[in-house]
């Protein structure tokens, strides 16, 4: 699997990726030329995988110790590209990246708050790490405010999420205590 990132981060990288090596069961080599890392799995390629997420993470802005959560069955990491939707206009990409993060970081906080997920917005991406259920509400939350919703929607929305997800794993909870219990 090959995977590469911007020059500022190749650096930050190369520090973890013997490490990373080791905690995933992989080779990890950097071709300088390219400046191409090649995940080479030695052991579950699912766990190859994981480093190669990592490793993108870092690229994507994110700091190393968020990007080693990457390693947990529990974590993803989700991008959006804004240049699939605003092309190359940088006017309208900079106005949906201050929308995204609000004033004074404002909306981008509620965002992490709200659903537990970590955000990076960095160059044309915005990406999120976290839970599977809290990643998809992160990401629905800024597509709104892509597309174009007041902020007090989208906090609406969030708080309606919130409540929805806790009352789903509130459930989940229940049923598994009662088949405790039946036994």
């Amino acid at each position: 699997m090959f995977v590469t990132v911007e020059d500022q981060k190749i650096q930050e990288v190369n520090k973890i990726i013997q490490r990373l090596g080791e905690m995933t069961s992989s080779e990890i080599t950097f071709n300088e030329r390219t400046k191409t890392y090649n995940v080479i799995p030695k052991g579950n390629p699912y766990d190859a995988m994981k480093a190669t997420n990592v490793i993108k993470a870092i690229g994507l802005g994110f700091n190393v110790s968020d990007a080693l959560k990457l390693l947990s069955d529990e974590y993803e990491l989700e991008t959006i590209d804004l240049k699939d939707i605003t092309g190359k206009d940088q006017d309208d990409m900079r106005r949906i990246k201050a929308r995204v993060i609000g004033e004074k970081g404002k909306t981008r906080k509620f965002i992490e708050e709200y659903t537990g997920v970590i955000m990076s917005i960095h160059e044309s991406y915005i990406s999120f790490i976290g839970p599977f259920d809290q990643v998809n509400v992160a990401r629905k939350a800024v597509e709104l405010i892509i597309v174009g919703k007041e902020h007090q929607s989208v906090y609406k929305y969030l708080d309606r999420a919130e409540k929805e997800l806790m009352q789903y794993k509130m459930d989940k909870l229940k049923r598994s205590s009662n088949k405790f219990y039946e036994i």
